[in-house]
């Protein structure tokens, strides 16, 4: 059988949800179909990891500097960069044709990440219709972000994109709902798909992390993701805080996670307001398995405010069989029930104290959901059901 070269562009910074799909993507026995070759640019700080993880499965990496992203801290730079986007959009048009014009696919999967503005993905869907690639998939991860210029231009593209993009995939419904409801990309007839994002579910052998080292008798809680105000560290802080003195001496809690300096420097500043600095630690990146970090924590907790496109740590954990909090926002109403997890709708800072108190009382009742939830994970969640359907979409 001749192996059909599948080419992935993927624009992102920080290592992520849509990094570990990938990994999961690619790792899978179902991809050994495929030739792949990532398109990425060269600041996304996850390809490291997928180069370190993806080694059994031999990939071809091919990087770009995107005209789509800018840092500064002066302003004028950054308002220049906001005035020209919609041109620096139109150049990485180019410069993705350019790339794609170099390389032999059959295949063009775009894997976005957070849709909403001007991104390297949408410029290589319009490279791929130049072209005339004859198959060119959208994968979106997370909900619509609204731009805060040229919400216009954006739904221009968007309709452009929707006429020429052979079929849409989402890894949940509250990810097309969000989409469908706030673009344009839906303003003609598209074929679309949910293919739910898959857990790699393997045997886990415990490894002791020295980050966790902590008196047994103390419950160790992380939250592993990006550190930022809407993924909710602060509503942990005041939640925490209200604890009585007793109580909070039998948890640390750990946040897992790169962040922005004036954010963190907020966390930072709540935590020293409550006086609560020994009870946390902040951890910038842990180079091993997410697994292994899951198996080391007692407890994983995320309070994302306002959308969750799938919740990859949340389903590692119940994989690995560790209990979790999560709010009900976005994907996670899909991924998680009251049988398999604490659920709470965000911000309600006493009752995320209240369940920490339970946890100290009843946790034998709190580990029997987390069995209930492996069992939901790998029936329902894993990534070979998610392998096997990308594999005969693609295909098709």
């Amino acid at each position: 059988m001749i192996k059909k070269t599948l080419a992935i562009t993927i624009e992102n910074l920080l290592y992520g949800g849509t990094t570990t799909h990938l990994i999961n993507l690619i790792n899978n026995r179902n991809f050994r179909d495929f030739k792949i070759i990532v398109i990425t640019n060269r600041d996304n700080k996850g390809i490291k990891q997928i180069k370190k993880s993806c080694n059994k499965h031999k990939i071809k990496i091919i990087y770009f500097d995107s005209y789509n992203t800018f840092k500064s801290k002066i302003f004028l730079f950054k308002l220049l960069f906001y005035i020209l986007k919609p041109i620096l959009f139109v150049f990485s048009v180019f410069q993705m044709v350019f790339i794609l014009k170099k390389i032999k696919f059959d295949l063009l999967l775009a894997d976005c990440g957070g849709y909403g503005d001007f991104r390297s993905e949408m410029a290589s869907l319009i490279a791929g219709k130049i072209l005339n690639s004859k198959k060119r998939y959208l994968l979106i991860h997370h909900c619509y972000t609204r731009p805060k210029f040229w919400n216009f231009f954006i739904e221009l593209v968007n309709i452009f994109i929707s006429l020429t993009v052979t079929k849409v995939i989402f890894v949940s419904k509250a990810t097309k709902d969000s989409i469908k409801k706030n673009t344009q990309l839906f303003k003609y007839p598209i074929k679309s798909k949910i293919i739910y994002n898959g857990v790699d579910i393997k045997k886990i052998k415990y490894k002791k992390l020295s980050y966790f080292e902590t008196n047994r008798r103390i419950y160790k809680i992380g939250m592993l993701c990006r550190i930022e105000e809407y993924k909710g560290q602060l509503d942990l802080i005041d939640s925490f805080a209200r604890l009585t003195r007793q109580e909070k001496s039998r948890y640390k809690i750990f946040f897992i996670g790169e962040g922005e300096k004036k954010f963190l420097s907020k966390v930072r500043k709540k935590i020293d307001f409550y006086e609560l600095r020994k009870y946390f630690k902040i951890i910038n990146y842990i180079n091993v398995d997410s697994f292994v970090i899951c198996k080391n924590l007692d407890m994983v907790i995320s309070l994302t405010k306002d959308f969750e496109g799938f919740g990859y740590s949340l389903a590692e954990s119940l994989a690995v069989g560790t209990p979790v909090i999560s709010t009900n926002v976005g994907g996670t109403k899909e991924l998680l029930n009251n049988k398999v997890a604490q659920i709470v709708k965000p911000q309600k800072i006493e009752l995320i104290t209240n369940l920490l108190k339970d946890y100290l009382k009843n946790k034998k009742k709190w580990k029997k959901k987390a069995i209930l939830g492996k069992k939901r994970i790998i029936k329902k969640f894993n990534s070979e059901i998610m392998a096997i359907k990308f594999h005969n979409l693609l295909l098709d």
